[in-house]
């Protein structure tokens, strides 16, 4: 377990992310300045908050069990990532700048109407918050590995150290705390690597030797990339990869405001670009270090049997409710036990860094789409700035409640997923994005790259997409029918299901064509 030297770099970690998000916050005064931060953020500071935010506990401890039990064949969504970054920072961008948006929804209340934006909030807010829900229970784990308390005590922890500097310094906080937690990251990361390489019978080279032959229980390669199969119903090949994970990420980094804040923070509309371009470049790298510790972890434990020994003995002591499930544990209990002392704080550290980058974004979100679409707009019009900003840190309390509160329901109800759909909590959060941002990115779809759509019709568009994927999804337990495709489709299918439908309805004839308005100041180019 840890000592005082690994207790002392930890309580370090979280004294310096107290201090920033405490200074971070002195002399806001309005929520322009809470949740955009006054667009003063270096593009590739705003960059290095994207990739820290996406690169949750999910990344840490989820992505490594992909390798263990199965393969490098996970690496393939990224290539589709990769280039919907691009498409994002070409297509979605500039027209949130010129419209001078503070989230992502304001641009559906202009292209459409006060009803597509609300419909797009509430379905951002349900999204993000069963999303985030699943991130926040990742984080716990290592919690629960390190300092032996139980996972509500763990969840509530981590959620209480997230809220309070949220609150003190919001999106300015969230984006350079961020940043410090990214550098943990890819450090604590590396550490790892290196320990579980070169502390290994014959050190690198033997690692080499050893996993060039080595097979997964599918009888392929255990450092197979490329999956050139065809069947639609497995999640990690090629062609899921590239399509199925390039419209997954137009959505979520698209449509999803959480991913797009701080994109918004920039100086102008070349700088959101440039953030988000540097968050692809960081992609494949990130993900291939922690498949990489996926794959020293395997080859230490002694291969298969060993890891799913390991898996089972703590998914009994931790009173978990199928073996399987202590997959989830493997990595965090194996630096907990074997990394000297510091070291091994430190990549605890990395841990919760990664958690908290997710998490304190989320909320930041979340408060400004629930602040700017419900609150201001419908429930307190025409009040002073103080009483927003004020306002604006009660809902990341409230919001950051919902959060830990679904963390509570996946701890109970998690499954352990299968070689072909993928493993553990990553999986599960994956999915649970894939049913909710696809069918957003085809109304918005229909609002950049047509003159069609109206504010009725992406209602019938968005319930349109959402239904078909939960029938899908939800098939087998309800009719016996299997899925057709694996949950990697799903971005695809409901995009292209909601653009269908939003696109057959003309322009309301009632409203004006949208103006794109002069580019200068904060907001030029």
């Amino acid at each position: 377990m840890l000592n005082w030297l690994d207790y002392s770099v930890l309580g370090v970690y979280f004294a310096l992310v107290a201090w920033i998000g405490f200074y971070a916050g002195r002399g806001q005064t309005d929520t322009d300045d809470y949740f955009l931060a006054k667009r003063t953020i270096p593009w590739w500071l705003a960059g290095v908050s994207i990739i820290a935010t996406e690169t949750s506990a999910l990344t840490f401890i989820g992505t490594p069990i992909q390798s263990l039990r199965g393969d490098w064949t996970y690496l393939q969504l990224a290539i589709g990532s990769v280039l919907a970054r691009f498409v994002v920072a070409r297509l979605f961008i500039g027209p949130y700048y010129r419209h001078n948006c503070t989230t992502v929804y304001d641009y559906l209340a202009i292209r459409f109407g006060d009803r597509s934006r609300d419909a797009g909030s509430l379905l951002f807010m349900i999204g993000r918050v069963l999303g985030s829900g699943v991130r926040l229970y990742a984080a716990a784990i290592a919690l629960v590995v390190v300092a032996d308390v139980s996972f509500p005590v763990a969840i509530t922890a981590i959620a209480a150290v997230a809220i309070a500097y949220t609150i003190s310094g919001g999106i300015r906080a969230v984006i350079w705390t961020d940043t410090l937690q990214g550098g943990l990251l890819a450090g604590g990361g590396i550490l790892a690597l290196g320990y579980l390489i070169f502390g290994g019978e014959g050190g690198l080279g033997g690692f080499v030797s050893d996993m060039a032959g080595a097979r997964s229980p599918s009888g392929e390669s255990k450092l197979r990339v490329i999956n050139l199969s065809l069947d639609p119903r497995e999640a990690y090949t090629l062609i899921a990869g590239v399509v199925g994970s390039m419209f997954l990420t137009l959505s979520t980094h698209g449509t999803d405001h959480d991913m797009l804040q701080r994109a918004l923070t920039t100086p102008n509309e070349r700088g959101g670009r440039r953030s988000m371009i540097l968050s692809a470049v960081l992609n494949i790298p990130i993900a291939a270090l922690f498949l990489a510790i996926g794959s020293a972890l395997w080859w230490r434990l002694g291969g298969d049997a060993g890891a799913a020994e390991l898996a089972a003995e703590i998914a009994r002591a931790e009173g978990l409710v199928s073996p399987d499930k202590g997959y989830d544990f493997v990595f965090p209990f194996w630096v907990v036990e074997n990394l000297p002392a510091g070291i091994r704080g430190l990549i605890i550290a990395a841990v919760f860094a990664v958690s908290m980058s997710s998490l304190d974004s989320a909320i930041a979100a979340l408060s400004a789409t629930g602040m700017k679409s419900v609150w201001q707009p419908y429930i307190a019009p025409n009040r002073d700035a103080a009483h927003y900003l004020n306002a604006s840190r009660w809902m990341s309390v409230f919001f950051g409640g919902l959060l830990v509160g679904v963390a509570l329901i996946v701890w109970g109800t998690e499954d352990a997923g299968s070689a072909s759909q993928g493993f553990g909590v990553l999986m599960l959060g994956l999915k649970v994005l894939s049913w909710i941002f696809p069918p957003l990115l085809g109304v918005y779809l229909v609002g950049l790259g047509t003159r069609r759509g109206s504010d009725l019709g992406n209602i019938f568009a968005l319930a349109s997409g959402i239904g078909v994927l939960l029938l899908v999804e939800f098939a087998q337990p309800l009719f016996g029918t299997p899925s057709p495709f694996a949950w990697t489709w799903n971005a695809l299918v409901g995009t292209a299901v909601s653009f269908a439908v939003g696109a057959t309805f003309p322009a309301d004839a009632s409203r004006a064509p949208v103006p794109v308005p002069a580019l200068s100041g904060n907001v030029g180019r």
